[in-house]
C-alpha cells in the first residue's frame, strides 16, 4: 500500500476514483440523478485545477497500482473554525474497515485542528470522525448539489485527539 501526495499526473485517477467512491458510498442516499450525472472527465479538470493552483493538498492511497483512497485539505477562512478544512476523504469499499482510513486521515491532517462537512445520513463517517476527535458544531445545512442535510464537524484548536468509543 502506498500513501503519498498527489501530483498533476494523478488528476485523472483521482477523478475516476471519486466517481467510483460516490457510487459505492452514496447510491440510495444521494439522488440517482446527481450520481448518474457524475463524469470522470468533468471531475478530472476540477481536480487538475485544484492541484495545479495549490488550492488543495491531495493525498492518495494506491494498492496494486489502483487508487483506493483519496483525501484533500484546504486552507479555510471560515470565522470561528480551524484554519484547515478536510474537504475529501473517500475510500474504496474493498479497504473500508482495514485501518486505511486512519492512515489516510493521519497523513492528511496529523493531529491538527480541522473542520469538515459530512452528510447527516452518513452514520459510518460520523462514527469515524468522532473516533478521531471531531464533534458536530452548529445546525445542519443543505448541500446545494444533493439537497441532503450536512453537518459541520470540528476538531478543536489544541491539536489533541480525544478517544471516543465507536
Amino acid at each position: 500500500m502506498e500513501i503519498r501526495v498527489a501530483d498533476l499526473d494523478d488528476a485523472e485517477a483521482v477523478a475516476a476514483f471519486q466517481v467510483r467512491a460516490w457510487e459505492q458510498t452514496y447510491r440510495g442516499l444521494v439522488p440517482d440523478a446527481f450520481l448518474d450525472a457524475a463524469r470522470s472527465r468533468d471531475r478530472r479538470a476540477r481536480w487538475a485545477g485544484r492541484i495545479r493552483r495549490g488550492e488543495r493538498r491531495v493525498v492518495l492511497v494506491r494498492a496494486r497500482d489502483v487508487v483506493v483512497g483519496v483525501s484533500s485539505t484546504a486552507r479555510s477562512a471560515e470565522p470561528g473554525l480551524p484554519a484547515t478544512e478536510l474537504c475529501t476523504l473517500y475510500l474504496d469499499a474493498t479497504v473500508q474497515g482495514t485501518g486505511v482510513s486512519d492512515q489516510l486521515l493521519e497523513t492528511a491532517l496529523g493531529r491538527a485542528a480541522a473542520h469538515l462537512l459530512v452528510f447527516s445520513v452518513n452514520e459510518r463517517a460520523k462514527r469515524f470522525y468522532a473516533r478521531h476527535g471531531f464533534a458536530p458544531q452548529g445546525a445542519p445545512q443543505v448541500d446545494p448539489g444533493t439537497g441532503l442535510d450536512e453537518e459541520r464537524w470540528v476538531r478543536g484548536g489544541s491539536g489533541a485527539v480525544r478517544s471516543v468509543p465507536a
